[in-house]
């Protein structure tokens, strides 16, 4: 995918960074030497550009392939296709039918999705091949098992951090502290996302790093990236001068939002310190509201919070609208707001490509009284005229809604900040954090609740919150709940869970040139 380039200043600089010939190391990762010496690193403008493509570069990972919403969400079990297309009957004939991938990944069959093996698969009758399956089929959802992208990611914040740390003329030293602790966090977040994708990673911070390394235990990684970012992450502004980079550039709002989710997937895996881990993100949420930086915009607003730039985000990507990408997916045909693109899709004879289950959405909801739940359009309906309103938006000159990618927002850190509060046994205040939310949501504020009823509850609200922005399946994930058959309608069992059921595969190069790597075996 190209680079979402908005200026010819800076196509000219990315021009001069990304040229060059790379070397072949265990991670297939490029040479320092293309960003090193005195052919760059010169001005303050060096520093910008470079990291301006950084972020590009972790746009377009996480925009190809329906990346983040195939990882987070349509793993959840509690999402199918909309393939029924009145007198079709050919899987090749019609798009519609192809989005049958989307219940493979319901049901966490990643062989299918991946690599095309699916007993009776349509596309695997009249001499097609496997790699015709997963190329058309799954929509190329093989590309997600190639972690080279994120580890390129991982080693410019790298190198960033290097020359940054050696001193660039004319900068001056806040910038240099800023720029430092912003080259940390897109590592940190890098690492993060890879851990919940991939699970065990091999960790490294040198620039310069070609020693081959073998995955490490990704508690002990997150560990590491919660050392490095937390006593950096007051040199990140909270708001920039420039209100155009505010959640789009490294904040501190950002910085507080990752070391939360750190510390909760911590949680999940590391029972003997989970209070620990508890006891910082209830600390960090204190810090965070009583900031008064960032705030839970109206609830009729909310497709704003996916326009970007609101004080309700504090983590997102930005893409133009003269570019269309995969991410968008998720939005643009998956759940759009009616009528702007559901009108057009029927206009074109075609329908949406997903819904919710019905009895996961009356799980969530019930029948009480919530404007999140009248955001809902036909609800009832199983097919191709369900919609989530909270994605409707303005349409760009390709006809699609122009969203960005909004990774955390502030409505997810306060129920984290419950979440953690109940588990500590404080009740009385979580119930307090966890009702900013649903006062929002004009629902009824919980009362009375205690113990387990009370972190149910807690996590019911994260479902109804963020339904559909890819947080659901690491939820269930870190909770454990992805064992429960009362919180998944596909529930992993104990085994499969702990021989890596919950990871994505990850492609076999990953051994090139390296002895000590290792795969996510579960698949295989």
């Amino acid at each position: 995918m190209n680079m979402k380039i908005k200026n010819i200043q800076f196509y000219l600089i990315l021009l001069l960074v990304l040229t060059g010939t790379s070397c072949k190391k265990f991670l297939e990762v490029e040479s320092i030497e293309r960003f090193s010496g005195n052919r760059y690193w010169k001005t303050g403008a060096d520093v910008e550009a470079f990291t301006i493509d950084i972020y590009a570069r972790l746009w377009d990972k996480l925009s190809n392939s329906c990346f983040w919403p195939a990882a987070g969400e349509f793993r959840l079990g509690e999402i199918r296709s909309n393939t029924a297309v009145a007198g079709v009957t050919s899987f090749q004939s019609n798009d519609q039918n192809r989005r049958v991938v989307y219940d493979y990944l319901a049901k966490n069959d990643m062989k299918a999705v991946v690599y095309g093996i699916a007993p009776n698969s349509p596309w695997l009758t009249n001499g097609a091949s496997p790699r015709t399956f997963n190329t058309v089929l799954a929509f190329n959802f093989v590309v997600n098992t190639n972690w080279t992208d994120f580890y390129r990611v991982i080693q410019e914040a790298n190198i960033m951090y290097e020359e940054v740390n050696k001193g660039i003329p004319g900068l001056s030293d806040s910038d240099k502290q800023r720029y430092l602790a912003e080259a940390v966090f897109i590592r940190c977040l890098t690492y993060f996302i890879m851990v919940r994708i991939y699970g065990d990673v091999a960790y490294y911070t040198d620039a310069n790093h070609s020693t081959p390394l073998g995955r490490e235990k990704f508690v002990s990684v997150l560990n590491k990236c919660i050392a490095e970012l937390e006593p950096l992450k007051n040199n990140l502004p909270w708001k920039y001068e420039d209100p155009a980079l505010n959640g789009v550039r490294a904040n501190r709002g950002g910085a507080i939002s990752l070391l939360m989710n750190m510390y909760m997937w911590n949680a999940g895996f590391d029972e003997a310190n989970k209070n620990g881990y508890y006891e910082k993100t209830a600390a960090l949420g204190n810090e965070l509201i009583q900031s008064n930086q960032h705030t839970l915009i109206p609830i009729e607003e909310t497709s704003r919070i996916f326009l970007g730039g609101t004080n309700e985000s504090l983590i997102e990507l930005k893409e133009s609208s003269a570019f269309a990408s995969g991410s968008n997916l998720f939005y643009k045909s998956a759940f759009p707001g009616e009528p702007v693109v559901l009108t057009k899709h029927e206009e074109n004879g075609t329908t949406t490509h997903l819904h919710y289950k019905k009895a996961y959405i009356d799980f969530l909801f019930g029948s009480v009284s919530d404007y999140r739940a009248d955001m809902i359009q036909n609800r009832d309906q199983e097919n191709g005229r369900f919609a989530l309103s909270k994605f409707e938006g303005p349409v760009s000159v390709l006809g699609f809604p122009d969203w960005g990618l909004v990774l955390f927002r502030y409505a997810d850190a306060v129920l984290l900040q419950a979440e953690a509060l109940a588990n500590l046994g404080r009740d009385g205040e979580a119930t307090s954090i966890v009702n900013m939310v649903r006062m929002r949501a004009n629902a009824a504020a919980l009362s009375g609740l205690v113990g387990q009823e009370l972190k149910d509850e807690i996590f019911k609200e994260r479902g109804r919150e963020l339904l559909g922005e890819g947080y659901r399946f690491f939820d269930l994930v870190r909770t454990k709940r992805i064992l429960d058959p009362k919180w998944s309608s596909n529930p992993l069992s104990v085994d499969q869970f702990n021989r890596g059921a919950w990871t994505w595969p990850i492609d076999p190069a990953a051994r090139d040139r390296n002895p000590f790597m290792t795969l996510n075996d579960y698949w295989f």
